[in-house]
């Protein structure tokens, strides 16, 4: 008899699962790429919607759930968490935009350890739809990336690609957005500053199958460029520098980070 399938995992499986160490999975999930999430059990909460008004922002109540079960964790929380080893949550990712989820006032906050971390189900089977992850192949971490100054040509793992004028606009225009802190693009936008005629991203790449492997989809009509070209030490430092952490500190964990892909 077959045993049910399970709705989420611990993130030591998942790594296992994909063929990486610990440390990307906690990677992935500060550049916001994957979710990571908690389990709670009743858990007393407070949900509504930011308004914007004169005075500034103000928080419109709209519910009182009580939250059992995987809860998204928020990348302050994450980063606490990663550095700490626990982190004391009072308040979980929310969706759509301009909503919040918070613990409600006088409740306990959550304590979440390291150990705690999960992924669940809905959230592997997108990344790895998302990022072509292949969990019965052990494939390398393609590390051998290179490109024309105009994205025109590309090598990514030993493989040479290359790309149209309106092509490789977009792929400049995502790279500039990647080395801020907003690398997430809007599709319609980003065919509109290229100059391109068509109306959506993937077919303005429907020859071009390989564009998978480089530009990554949130599913919501947004895009940003696979993390392979941006610099992991400016990466670590922006981070670090958005937190209030010395950059001198930062310097540091990113030299360690890159002695290990070493």
């Amino acid at each position: 008899m077959p045993l049910p399938q399970k709705s989420w995992f611990r993130i030591a499986d998942v790594a296992k699962r994909w063929s990486m160490p610990l440390s990307d999975i906690e990677d992935y999930a500060l550049d916001e790429m994957l979710q990571l999430s908690v389990f709670v059990v009743g858990v007393p909460a407070e949900a509504g919607s930011w308004e914007i008004g004169g005075g500034g922002k103000t928080a419109a109540l709209q519910d009182l759930p009580v939250l059992s079960g995987p809860q998204p964790l928020l990348r302050g929380s994450l980063l606490e968490i990663f550095r700490d080893g626990l982190a004391e949550v009072r308040a979980f990712r929310s969706m759509p935009p301009m909503t919040y989820l918070h613990i409600a006032s006088g409740a306990s906050p959550v304590i979440v350890r390291r150990d705690d971390l999960i992924v669940t189900r809905e959230e592997r089977d997108r990344f790895e739809r998302d990022h072509g992850t292949v969990s019965t192949v052990s494939e390398p971490v393609p590390t051998d990336v290179w490109y024309s100054d105009d994205f025109s040509r590309i090598r990514l793992a030993n493989e040479w690609y290359s790309f149209g004028p309106k092509q490789a606009a977009v792929l400049r225009l995502l790279k500039a957005a990647g080395e801020t802190d907003n690398p997430w693009c809007d599709g319609k936008r980003l065919l509109d500053e290229a100059d391109a005629e068509t109306m959506r991203l993937i077919d303005l790449f429907k020859r071009k199958p390989e564009w998978r492997r480089l530009v990554l989809a949130d599913g919501k009509g947004r895009y940003r460029l696979n993390i392979l070209f941006l610099s992991p030490e400016r990466r670590r430092i922006r981070l670090f520098r958005r937190f209030g952490f010395p950059v001198a500190k930062a310097r540091s964990e990113a030299r360690g980070v890159a002695a290990n892909i070493r």
